[in-house]
């Protein structure tokens, strides 16, 4: 059976051998392309060289002299050495050397052997080799480099984008820092101004106004307001400004403002007398509350006398007759000269003009007050004694 060793063994013509090369010396084929094909055939530099050997011992001529003989089996040796070596290695691919053939054919007589099977460097080859190798590196590193690139430039990117990302919380840190240093500024600022004014005589009381004396003495009033003189307008005490305020009955309510920096205004509403009662010191003045606003003479314009189970204070008729002369205008009521009720629903007034209005229940007095002034405007000069305003939706006089 015929050995797969690469080389085309067809009929050739008989030629002169060349003869075999020193020992330590490679034999190549003649030209570029047979040295190409077998650099691209060379698998393993062991199992070539086999093969190689014992191409050479096969073509060596019969007439070989003793050196050659000698170089030839010695290269037997060596090639049948690896030949099982080789014969476990994978197989290289088959090249045609026919060309390699035909130029050893056409060669003239008067060539060397040597220059027939010029010598090949296999360091060249492995420069070659090396160098094909180094290519492919060439290329790895240039696509890592550009890896390398595109890496940088993410970075890059990243950092760039972190850093836009850092300006906008900084604004928004800015904001925040900035909306904080105003609010605690404020409470700050508020929280000073009520330390001054609590704490130091820079807001305390120089000043007392008494705003709505007309019975009550305003000098007495404030005299007895001198009290606060001096003290912080935060720290006047309500309770106190009651208990001076106290031994003035004539007061019905009161309100206190502080303007600052050191004005104390106290505004009093007076109690009003509604109704008289005759004594023997006089005429007391109550109001509507029942409470004793001080004794005259003579009832005053304006307070009726109260007869009947009006002079009783704490009676459901002198409450419900109060209230009705509490509640209507202050015209009218100084029209009325007496006040008489037997129970809260049948309380009469009587006018200057000597008509007798009865007035019912105190519920409903304003209304009440308007219908008798129509009434009395529009009656007036006609001789009229009694008019009943109790139900305001159907009055009646007589």
């Amino acid at each position: 059976m015929k050995r797969p060793n690469g080389f085309d063994r067809g009929a050739e013509p008989p030629r002169p051998e060349p003869e075999p090369l020193p020992r330590g010396q490679n034999a190549t084929p003649v030209g570029d392309r047979g040295a190409q094909a077998a650099e691209n055939a060379l698998g393993d530099d062991s199992v070539w060289r086999a093969r190689l050997s014992r191409a050479t011992r096969r073509t060596s001529p019969a007439g070989s002299t003793a050196d050659g003989d000698e170089a030839e089996t010695l290269d037997a040796q060596q090639a049948d050495a690896i030949d099982d070596t080789a014969d476990d290695a994978p197989l290289a691919p088959t090249v045609d050397l026919s060309d390699v053939r035909a130029a050893r054919g056409s060669s003239v007589e008067g060539v060397s052997p040597a220059d027939e099977h010029p010598t090949v460097d296999l360091s060249a080859l492995e420069q070659r080799k090396s160098s094909v190798l180094d290519r492919f590196r060439g290329d790895d590193e240039d696509a890592v480099r550009v890896a390398e690139r595109r890496l940088a430039k993410a970075a890059k990117q990243r950092k760039q984008q972190e850093r836009r990302e850092r300006r906008r919380f900084s604004a928004e840190s800015r904001g925040r820092r900035r909306q904080w240093i105003i609010v605690i500024s404020a409470v700050a600022a508020l929280m000073l101004f009520v330390g001054a004014g609590v704490f130091t005589p820079l807001m305390a009381v120089r000043e007392v106004q008494v705003v709505g004396a007309k019975s009550v003495d305003a000098a007495a009033v404030q005299a007895a307001l001198n009290r606060f003189d001096g003290t912080p307008l935060a720290l006047v005490d309500d309770a106190e400004v009651h208990r001076a305020l106290e031994p003035f009955p004539l007061i019905q309510r009161y309100a206190v403002e502080r303007v600052p920096p050191h004005t104390l205004v106290v505004k009093i509403e007076e109690r009003v007398p509604v109704i008289s009662v005759p004594g023997a010191d006089g005429v007391s003045l109550y109001d509507a509350a029942g409470v004793l606003l001080g004794s005259v003479k003579d009832a005053p314009a304006g307070v009726p006398t109260g007869e009947g189970a009006l002079t009783d204070l704490g009676s459901a008729a002198f409450r419900s007759a109060s209230r009705a002369l509490r509640d209507m205008p202050v015209d009218l009521r100084k029209q009325i000269t007496t006040a008489t009720a037997t129970s809260a629903q049948d309380v009469t007034f009587t006018l200057d003009s000597g008509i007798t209005v009865l007035w019912g229940e105190a519920d409903d007095s304003r209304r009440k007050a308007v219908v008798l002034q129509s009434i009395l405007t529009s009656l007036a000069g006609q001789p009229i004694t009694r008019i009943d305003v109790s139900s305001t939706e159907a009055p009646v006089y007589e």
